[in-house]
């Protein structure tokens, strides 16, 4: 296994309207926000309906040697939610720390 596959990848994630869309993040699309992205898949990426989708990072703290789940558009994330974002960025099952998101971030 090359030491790439080794990296701990980590991304945007998105649920809406009972489905689930993640974008790993590359050197390529690093510069990729929310409100990017949904425009480039169709999703809703102004106003009310944006504000309805669930969304969040799941990033890898080097630091702490930890997955940090960030979320925005709900005060606890849903448990099946959470198990697929954990399932699409963490197949090997480190840690995760849960954090709601600062409104800075969005």
């Amino acid at each position: 296994m090359s030491s790439e596959e080794n990296t701990p990848k980590g991304g945007l994630w998105a649920y809406y309207m009972g489905r689930f869309y993640a974008l790993t993040l590359t050197e390529a699309n690093r510069h990729m926000d929310h409100v990017t992205w949904f425009y480039e898949i169709g999703l809703p990426d102004y106003g009310n309906e944006f504000d309805r989708v669930l969304r969040g990072r799941m990033l890898w703290d080097w630091h702490m040697d930890y997955y940090v789940l960030s979320f925005y558009g709900s005060r606890m994330i849903p448990n099946n939610v959470y198990e697929m974002v954990t399932r699409e960025f963490n197949p090997e099952g480190l840690k995760v720390v849960e954090r709601p998101v600062s409104q800075n971030w969005v």
